[in-house]
């Protein structure tokens, strides 16, 4: 029991100690709140983008803005070796994969892969050589133009969109292209079995290719939305604050936006400080009466 109470003052000092910790961590979470706040407060708001001219915009450059509106799409994406292009396209992946040889487990395997894959020497000494991947025809993926009214969106907002890329079966926002008639190109891609591809799909040979296309539809994003940056030369870019969480179609007026962006740090610093300063409290409380029962005991002794 002596032995117990002899820990409890140094494990009163260890609470402090870690309850002062985190509460300059909630002094931090809080100034970052105070500063989004500020930040956002200093943005000139705009709820009709589109009455912007282009005398406005000059008025506007280097400044920072929120803007509320829809998104209208100027120029699609479109693929710069096939022509491939979706008019309703807010982003376009190309997936292109060639027929070449695989490692899987110990043994060496042939298949269509994503990217040029290694030449492989094999059990004894074998050496399977893989074809070269076309120059050019790799996996990418291509924004479009985007604008919410006179101003158009840095690739940064677009990009938020894509939610995960190239990870693109785990995202749910990109959906299969349906291929259109097949093109002239230098690749000799064909339309076959609902993809565009080289050589004969029953017996594929090395090399072979095989292209499909993925996109986000502009109709998935049909509503208002509110984006904010920093306009430079008529485009609105980011300004070193996370750029999904200014983009929503949850809010209608800019008063929410501004409780919905920072004020959730600002509830959960709020709460941590009342942790801290209920555990400092207790802490304080236990060393005290420890030290003054101790005092007592070498008193009485």
């Amino acid at each position: 029991m002596k032995k117990i109470l002899g820990m409890i003052p140094t494990a009163s000092i260890v609470l402090v100690i870690i309850a002062v910790m985190f509460a300059i961590w909630g002094v931090y979470q809080n100034s970052l709140y105070e500063r989004s706040c500020e930040i956002f407060d200093s943005a000139v708001q705009i709820d009709d983008p589109a009455s912007l001219t282009e005398a406005r915009l000059k008025e506007y450059d280097g400044k920072l803005l929120c803007l509320k509106g829809k998104l209208t799409l100027k120029n699609a994406p479109k693929d710069p070796m096939t022509g491939f292009t979706l008019p309703d396209a807010l982003v376009l992946v190309r997936k292109t994969e060639m027929y070449q040889y695989s490692i899987s487990g110990d043994e060496v395997v042939k298949g269509f892969y994503d990217g040029q894959q290694a030449n492989i020497v094999g059990k004894n000494d074998e050496f399977y050589e893989n074809p070269v991947f076309p120059e050019g025809l790799c996996s990418m993926m291509l924004l479009a133009d985007v604008s919410v009214g006179s101003v158009k969106l840095a690739d940064d907002f677009v990009n938020t969109f894509t939610n995960g890329y190239p990870y693109l079966s785990e995202t749910g926002n990109f959906a299969a292209a349906e291929p259109v008639e097949a093109f002239d190109n230098s690749f000799g891609l064909t339309l076959r079995d609902g993809c565009y591809a080289t050589g004969d799909p029953d017996a594929p040979q090395l090399g072979d290719l095989r292209v499909r296309y993925e996109y986000i539809p502009l109709s998935r994003y049909p509503g208002v939305m509110f984006f904010f940056g920093r306009l430079s030369d008529g485009v609105l870019g980011g300004d070193g604050i996370t750029k999904n969480e200014f983009m929503t179609d949850l809010c209608d007026t800019f008063a929410q936006v501004r409780e919905k962006i920072p004020g959730s740090r600002k509830t959960d610093a709020t709460g941590l400080n009342v942790m801290v300063a209920i555990t400092t409290a207790a802490a304080v409380i236990v060393f005290v009466a420890v030290n003054v029962k101790s005092k007592k005991r070498r008193g009485n002794g």
